[in-house]
């Protein structure tokens, strides 16, 4: 699955996330309490209980588990969501990620950076090891932005919810070598408890 392929796959997460309400609340968990290719699913279940959604994939041949776990309120005009999935390769993690709106950690981030950074020079740390959806060739790893917005409009009956997500695949000196930057912008019917869905 290419770059921009996984990128949709979560924005259709989000969006879902922010056209109704769901789940338990949750915090930012801290990156550095999970260990790619270490961390287990179980001690993930364990950690954060039932998933909102799990979906499996094929990724090279080989199959992948993402657990997604989802938090929304509705508010007057704008709806919050927490986001966040982990991937996992035979029961150990592979990728995971974390996104929010809420005004306490907020993953916004600046798209226009993205023209900045070059094939080949520019250099960070992964979040995604092969195999995963975002780093489907061994000897990769991707990092992922992630920023979704929803927002009542003034009919109060239609909720607009706008996603970002920026995925940047580096090689094993972690080089860049590519990257794909995906913006949707979605209305849907807002669903009310009682009405029509």
């Amino acid at each position: 699955m290419s770059l921009s392929a996984s990128a949709r796959a979560r924005v259709v997460a989000l969006v879902l996330a922010g056209a109704c309400l769901l789940g338990a609340d949750f915090n930012r968990p801290d990156p550095a309490s999970f260990t790619l290719g270490t961390t287990t699913e179980v001690e993930i279940r364990q950690r954060f209980g039932q998933p909102y959604g799990q979906s499996t994939a094929q990724v090279a041949g080989r199959q992948v588990t993402t657990l997604q776990y989802t938090y929304a309120e509705m508010r007057s005009t704008v709806v919050p969501v927490r986001a966040m999935t982990y991937t996992f390769h035979e029961g150990r993690l592979v990728g995971f990620d974390y996104s929010s709106s809420f005004v306490v950690d907020e993953t916004a981030f600046d798209e226009s950076v993205a023209k900045k950074i070059k094939r080949g020079e520019t250099t960070r740390t992964g979040q995604f090891i092969y195999p995963s959806l975002q780093a489907p060739t061994p000897g990769r790893r991707a990092y992922v932005y992630g920023y979704s917005r929803s927002e009542r409009l003034p009919s109060d009956l239609t909720i607009e919810t706008t996603n970002k997500v920026l995925t940047i695949a580096f090689d094993d000196n972690d080089v860049v070598l590519e990257y794909s930057l995906v913006i949707t912008s979605i209305s849907k019917p807002l669903r009310t408890q009682g009405g029509p869905s």
